[in-house]
């Protein structure tokens, strides 16, 4: 079945949709003009193609330096940060943390999400409609390229701020995921933020992985 979407979503694309085109590349110009951003998410990922797993939900906060490929994450009983060069995962419960080399291939999930997004794709515009009380225009994006591990992102963008209100990513492996994103917050924040200071949390475990 994911086959004949992939097919649907090559014949639709046949030609370019220069609405969508226009919609996104504003969208990903707006994303890249910000050197700071704070906002509030919520994490949804479930298994289409196993029904007997369950939905997985959570909610977070994100920090993140774009350019620099700086973001701290805090999902309540976990906290990742990356200065850039260095990740740091904080088992807040366990008193635990791991460190590791930052790999853009490997990094927080909604920041591989923002990477994916300024990829170059097929586009295609597909409706405006009513997310969270706003107008949002949505659009669907297509990989070049058959080796990816999705097939198809789905991209709502604020009709009024040009920025992502919901992103979800459709795997090959029948995996979906999704973010819904609001309070975008542009204020600048400290380097300090993206490192995690182990004098701060003394008897914590550390386990050096690089």
């Amino acid at each position: 079945m994911r086959y004949l979407w992939v097919w649907l979503g090559a014949v639709a694309l046949a030609q370019v949709d220069p609405r969508a085109d226009q919609l996104v590349r504003r969208s990903r110009k707006k994303l890249k003009s910000l050197e700071f951003m704070t906002v509030q998410f919520t994490y949804s990922v479930e298994n289409r193609a196993d029904t007997t797993q369950k939905r997985i939900t959570r909610t977070g906060t994100l920090w993140y330096r774009p350019r620099q490929n700086k973001f701290r994450v805090d999902l309540g009983d976990i906290a990742i940060l990356s200065d850039g060069k260095t990740v740091w995962q904080f088992l807040k419960k366990e008193r635990e943390v791991n460190i590791s080399t930052y790999d853009p291939k490997e990094g927080f999930s909604l920041d591989r999400v923002f990477r994916v997004y300024d990829q170059d794709m097929k586009v295609r515009f597909d409706k405006t409609e009513a997310f969270g009380g706003r107008s949002v225009h949505k659009v669907s994006l297509f990989p070049i390229s058959d080796t990816t591990e999705y097939f198809r992102v789905e991209v709502w963008i604020d009709a009024q701020t040009e920025l992502p209100q919901r992103m979800r990513l459709s795997n090959r492996d029948g995996t979906v995921v999704e973010y819904q994103l609001k309070g975008y917050d542009t204020r600048p924040l400290a380097d300090s933020l993206f490192v995690f200071d182990v004098k701060k949390h003394p008897g914590v475990q550390v386990i050096d992985l690089r």
